[in-house]
């Protein structure tokens, strides 16, 4: 990717609405869902389970959630 092609994705991307609070934390339980489904798996999901991790991270915080609070959700 070029630096232009990059810069104009972020312009773009700042263009993006502001979510909503209901959407963050509907998007925020599907991600603890989908974390759930990685731990069952057999696969080596390691990276994936990586990402979406963080994802529940960033949005627990976005939500005003301690971290204790997101752990003790993950492991629900």
């Amino acid at each position: 990717m070029t630096l232009e092609e990059y810069t104009d994705k972020m312009h773009d991307a700042s263009k993006e609405r502001t979510r909503s609070r209901a959407e963050i934390q509907a998007r925020y339980q599907k991600a603890l869902d989908q974390y759930r489904q990685l731990l069952k798996s057999t696969e080596n999901v390691k990276e994936q389970k990586l990402l979406v991790f963080n994802e529940i991270k960033l949005l627990g915080w976005i939500l005003g959630k301690r971290d204790k609070d997101v752990a003790k959700e993950l492991n629900q």
